[in-house]
């Protein structure tokens, strides 16, 4: 069983987390230079044993009437941005869409108080690639976070192949507002690469251990590292309400 994260204080505002949390996936990567940006990575998955949790049918989260801008969800007024990084195929990502992700959105997003930001990282294999490729792909039309809660609560076995064209397509058609063809003709973009590229890039230079990892950005100043005791709302609250005290 994987041990739970150790605390780190949101006070410190450090800019990047110091080391790896037990209950996360442990990654070291580093960046290629060269047309594309390629994240480079060793993981460690720690599991339960049981194999991936079983696909749901109902949406995790009620993304409607909020306010989508590629990979920011919520207002643009709003000076604190929670910054998420994370990997489709990551069983503890889904977690925290599934457990946390709700909560963040009817108590910080919704009311807009907080903004939050996607980057996504696909380090654990070909399905990350391809899940991740159409996700940045659903937000060149601002539908990236309903493309990514959908994958997290389908998610399948690392790498078995699980993220199907038509497993995309059946997810997508059920999503408002989102051309299915432009989506799928988007996925192989530069566009989408470059987007890719720069999460990856972000990653490093803020010396990103592991997914899920949080950062909490106010205004225009740097962006410092937390991390969640639990994979439960209570864990992630301190740490918005400190940032929305000033």
């Amino acid at each position: 069983m994987a041990r739970k994260p150790k605390v780190k204080a949101p006070a410190q505002k450090q800019s990047a987390q110091k080391r790896p949390s037990g209950g996360m996936v442990v990654l070291a990567f580093g960046i290629a230079i060269g047309a594309a940006v390629a994240l480079i990575a060793t993981a460690l998955l720690l599991r339960d044993g049981d194999g991936p949790a079983p696909p749901s049918t109902t949406p995790a989260v009620d993304l409607s009437g909020i306010a989508q801008d590629g990979v920011f969800l919520g207002s643009a007024d709003t000076t604190v941005t929670l910054i998420e990084y994370a990997d489709l195929q990551c069983p503890f990502c889904r977690a925290y869409s599934e457990d946390v992700f709700p909560t963040v959105v009817d108590e910080y997003i919704r009311p807009g108080r907080v903004r939050n930001e996607f980057r996504g990282l696909a380090f654990l294999g070909e399905d990350s690639v391809k899940a991740l490729r159409y996700v940045q792909a659903a937000g060149l039309q601002d539908r990236l976070w309903e493309m990514q809660e959908a994958l997290f609560r389908n998610q399948g076995a690392e790498n078995s192949g699980w993220v199907t064209d038509d497993l995309v397509r059946s997810l997508a058609e059920e999503i408002g507002g989102l051309d299915v063809d432009r989506m799928f003709a988007d996925a192989e973009s530069a566009e989408v690469t470059e987007l890719i590229d720069r999460a990856a890039a972000q990653a490093q230079a803020a010396e990103v251990r592991g997914t899920p990892s949080f950062f909490i950005q106010i205004g225009d100043d740097e962006p410092y590292a937390i991390e969640l005791t639990s994979l439960d709302p209570s864990a992630l609250r301190p740490a918005l309400d400190d940032a929305l005290s000033g």
